[in-house]
C-alpha cells in the first residue's frame, strides 16, 4: 500500500496585536496540513525571518509598527516572490484593497472572516489561485461601479451655446463683464448669468480652469 505524504504549508503569521496573533495560531495550528513555522509582530520581523527562511504563505496585517504591511508586501514581492501573501486586516476601503492587489497579494480577507474562510483562503492561494472574502469582493465591485459612473461623466459631452462660446473667447482675451456686455450688445446681468451657467457646465472652479478647459475643447485657438 502506497501512502501519499501530506504537504505541510509553512505559515508565517504577522499581527502587531499579541492577542489576535495568538488567536490566529490557535485557530490554524490544528489543521493537519498547516505548519505555523513562525510569527511576527511587525514588518521588520517579517523581513528578518524571510531573509533566513522560506515560507509558503505570509498571513499579514496592514497596520503594523516599524514597517507596515504595504511596505512589507512590496519587499516580499521583490525579494521572496515564491512566498504568497494573504492580507488579514480591518481595512475594507476600496482604494487600499486595489493598491494591495496592484502590489501583488494573492489573498485579502477581513478580520471578521470565519475560521473556515481563512483555511479555504490559505489552501486556495497555495494551489496558485486568488482568494478574496465576500466583503472584499463587494468593495471591489462598488469601486468598479464608481469608476464606470465617473467615466460616463467624463465622456458626457459638454455643450455650450454659441453665445457662451463667444463669452469664453472674450474672457480668454481678459475682457471684463462690462466690456463683454458692450462688445456683444447685451446687459451686464445677462453676462453674469451666462458666466454662471458656463462655470456649472464645465465644472470649472475659477477663470483659469475655464480657460484651460476651453483650450482643450478647441473653443479657443
Amino acid at each position: 500500500m502506497i501512502t501519499t505524504a501530506v504537504k505541510h504549508i509553512k505559515l508565517l503569521i504577522a499581527d502587531d496585536h499579541r492577542v489576535l496573533l495568538d488567536g490566529l495560531v490557535s485557530l490554524l495550528q490544528n489543521e493537519s496540513n498547516f505548519e505555523i513555522a513562525a510569527t511576527a509582530e511587525n514588518g521588520q520581523q517579517v523581513i528578518d525571518l524571510l531573509k533566513k527562511n522560506d515560507y509558503d504563505i505570509c498571513l499579514l496585517d496592514i497596520s503594523m509598527p516599524q514597517i507596515d504591511g504595504m511596505e512589507t508586501t512590496k519587499w516580499i514581492v521583490k525579494n521572496k516572490p515564491r512566498t504568497k501573501i494573504i492580507i488579514l486586516t480591518t481595512h475594507d476601503e476600496e482604494e487600499i484593497i486595489a493598491e494591495m492587489l496592484h502590489i501583488g497579494v494573492s489573498g485579502y480577507l477581513m478580520k471578521t472572516s470565519t475560521r473556515q474562510e481563512l483555511v479555504d483562503g490559505i489552501n486556495r492561494v497555495v494551489s496558485g489561485k486568488l482568494y478574496f472574502s465576500d466583503e472584499v469582493n463587494t468593495a471591489l465591485l462598488q469601486g468598479y461601479a464608481k469608476g464606470i459612473e465617473k467615466k460616463k461623466d467624463m465622456d458626457t459631452p459638454i455643450l455650450l451655446t454659441q453665445r457662451e462660446k463667444e463669452i469664453v473667447q472674450l474672457l480668454a482675451k481678459e475682457y471684463t463683464n462690462e466690456k463683454i456686455a458692450s462688445e456683444l450688445h447685451i446687459s451686464y446681468r445677462t453676462v453674469e448669468t451666462h458666466r454662471k451657467n458656463i462655470m456649472q457646465k464645465t465644472k470649472a472652479h475659477n477663470l483659469a480652469g475655464l480657460i484651460k478647459f476651453a483650450y482643450s475643447k478647441g473653443f479657443i485657438k
